[in-house]
């Protein structure tokens, strides 16, 4: 029995609208994004906190006329690093800061994913890049002694 033209090219188009295979890997959304208003904020605040930490660190160290003990240095550095910290972190409640976590997030899907080599796979490829490396450097040694015999000849 043989089918009509009209059924073959119901066919093919039913054939195309099949959905693909379903990955495995989770879906991923974007970060909802912050208002403008106070994105510009987040970001003002980021940058006072960090370049405070910075004039804040200068000016204590050029014009405050202390003796620095190791202990006073200790919590002038704890201080300064926590406050940088605290300025990247405010940066991660910004649209660019949600968008770095959203690319970390997608990165580790990703790199769960990969097929890592085993080790004996790991070690034959090493010493293939070492094998590759010597004798790379016996080539170039050999040029350059080569060109340093050369440039004796000629100069002498």
């Amino acid at each position: 029995m043989q089918k009509s033209k009209t059924e073959l090219k119901q066919a093919k188009t039913a054939a195309k609208n099949v959905p693909a295979k379903a990955s495995k890997a989770k879906a991923t959304t974007d970060a909802p994004a912050v208002n403008t208003a106070l994105n510009a904020l987040l970001w003002l605040v980021a940058i006072v906190l960090v370049a405070g930490a910075i004039v804040g660190n200068w000016y204590y160290t050029q014009h405050v006329v202390i003796d620095e003990s190791s202990f006073d240095r200790f919590i002038r550095v704890a201080i300064v690093i926590a406050v940088i910290v605290i300025g990247l972190g405010v940066t991660l409640f910004t649209n660019k800061g949600r968008s770095l976590l959203n690319f970390g997030r997608e990165s580790y899907v990703e790199l769960r994913k990969v097929v890592w080599p085993t080790r004996q796979e790991a070690m034959q490829t090493t010493f293939i890049v070492f094998v590759a490396v010597c004798v790379v450097s016996l080539f170039l040694y050999l040029c350059d002694v080569v060109f340093l015999q050369l440039v004796r000849y000629i100069t002498l």
